[in-house]
Order: structure tokens, then C-alpha cells, then sequence
């Protein structure tokens, strides 16, 4: 009874320990990954803070001006405070044109000087004097936004300042639910530390402790392993033939291990 409860306690921490090492496994992948990420959005992010991969920003909205959808029945899935937008970068195109109903990213500067990304859609247009076409943008959500943008044409934009397009006639970027504020908190000091810098330490002593543990587990197999070829010399010595009397107070204890083992192994070997 002891012998297959013993065996049982053995499978299970067996098992327990292969299904540890998964999870553990999972967690550095995931953790990789979003370092990756993390690294890609900070070294392709401009000045402007638009980071670009493959011709396509990856940008956080920070406000609900467009929640709702377009009261003049312009087209366009709504999105608000806390979703991501992927959409497709401009460059800055001088060269550029963009209709009415367009949803585009330009770059606005805060009173502290800081930039500032508004995603608004374009509600007119027309052409300047030098013949470039200027936009008026505003936003969709007329109780948070109850005027334009650009209050006359004289600061209407060019195309050359906008970032990226998110609606167009024929393209529609895409919207990421709440995903936002997750990149944002993984941006930060706090959210990498804690997503990022913590489990990497905390990995790095699990497998620390890893290592001591089979260290020690090989030293106790080599030291077995020792013993056994010390009894198996013993015998040899004496043609097979040796006399447990004729064993030292060492040897003896190394014989009884070794018996012990044989005897274990043959059950095994048996059972099977």
C-alpha cells in the first residue's frame, strides 16, 4: 500500500511540475512578445507620437469627441476614449486630397507645447488662393464638440498636416475596443515595470532555483552512482564471490543500497 502511494505522490508531483514548467513557459512567451511590441512602438514613434509600422499608425484615442457617429450621416464605425485605432499613415502627404465625411489624424499643439493627436472628421472643404485644398475638421460628437476645429478658413488644415486617414469612400482602418488604455498603461514607467521588468526577475530566480535543484539532484545520482560502482568493484575483486563479512562498515552499506536497488529495479521490471 505504502509502495502505490508512494508511486501515486510521485506521478502527481510529476505531473504537477510538467503542467508549472507549461505555465511558466506560456508566461515568458507572452511576456517576450509584449516586450517586442513595446520596443517596435517606441523605436518606430515619431516626434509627433504616431508610431508607423508598415505603412499603418497604431494610436490610442484619448478622447469621446467621435462617440456616436456621425450626425450628418456620414459613414465610419464611432470610437471613444480608451480604444486603439489602426490606421493608414499619410506621411504627411502634401500632395494629398481628402472629401467630405473623411476621418483623419492631425497634430495640434497643447498650450504646455505638447502634441496633441485629434482624430475628427473633415466637415468642409476648400480651395486657397494658391490653389491648395484646406480642410475644416470637427467632431462627431456635437455635445462635447459644438464648434469646428478651425473656426475660419484661414487655419483650416493642409494636407500636409495630416498624419493618417481612418475613413475614407473606399478604406476603413480598424478599431481595437479598449485596447487603448492597455497600450497606454504598458507605455508607461508603472505598466512595464509591472507587465515587463517584474516577471522577467521573477523568471530569472525561478529558473536560478531551477538550476541549483538539478545541480543537486545530478551531484545525489552521480554520488549513487559511486556507490554502486564501489560494490560492483568489491564483487568484481572477488570473482563475484565476495563475502559480506569480508566488506568494510562502508562497503557493507553501499552493498545493501545496491541490493536494495536490484531489488526495486526487478519489481519494476516485473510489474511491467
Amino acid at each position: 500500500m505504502k509502495e502505490n502511494e508512494s508511486k501515486t505522490q510521485n506521478k502527481s508531483a510529476s505531473v504537477l511540475k510538467k503542467v508549472l514548467n507549461t505555465v511558466v513557459n506560456i508566461l515568458i512567451v507572452i511576456v517576450l512578445i509584449t516586450s517586442i511590441l513595446i520596443a517596435v512602438l517606441a523605436l518606430t514613434s515619431k516626434s509627433s507620437g504616431i508610431s508607423t509600422i508598415f505603412g499603418y499608425t497604431i494610436q490610442t484615442i484619448q478622447s469621446d469627441s467621435m462617440k456616436g457617429g456621425s450626425p450628418d450621416g456620414y459613414g465610419g464605425k464611432d470610437f471613444e476614449k480608451g480604444d486603439l485605432m489602426i490606421a493608414k499613415a499619410t506621411e504627411f502627404d502634401p500632395k494629398a486630397e481628402y472629401d467630405l465625411g473623411d476621418i483623419v489624424t492631425y497634430i495640434k499643439s497643447d498650450t504646455d507645447g505638447s502634441a496633441m493627436l485629434i482624430v475628427h472628421r473633415i466637415s468642409d472643404v476648400y480651395t486657397d488662393e494658391n490653389g491648395f485644398k484646406r480642410y475644416q475638421t470637427w467632431g462627431d460628437n456635437r455635445e462635447m464638440d459644438p464648434d469646428p476645429d478651425q473656426a475660419t478658413k484661414e487655419y483650416y488644415l493642409l494636407s500636409s498636416q495630416i498624419a493618417s486617414v481612418y475613413y475614407t469612400k473606399n478604406y476603413e482602418g480598424a478599431i481595437l475596443k479598449g485596447v487603448g488604455n492597455v497600450m497606454d498603461f504598458l507605455r508607461s514607467q508603472q505598466g512595464f515595470f509591472l507587465v515587463v521588468l517584474l516577471p522577467m526577475i521573477l523568471f530569472f530566480i525561478y529558473e536560478l532555483i531551477r538550476v541549483i535543484l538539478n545541480f543537486g539532484n545530478y551531484r545525489k545520482a552521480q554520488a549513487e552512482e559511486e556507490k554502486q560502482a564501489a560494490v560492483k568493484a568489491a564483487l568484481a575483486e572477488n570473482n563475484g564471490n565476495a563475502k559480506p563479512e569480508e566488506f568494510t562498515p562502508e562497503q557493507m552499506e553501499q552493498f545493501k543500497e545496491f541490493l536494495k536497488q536490484q531489488k526495486e529495479q526487478n519489481k519494476s521490471e516485473e510489474e511491467q
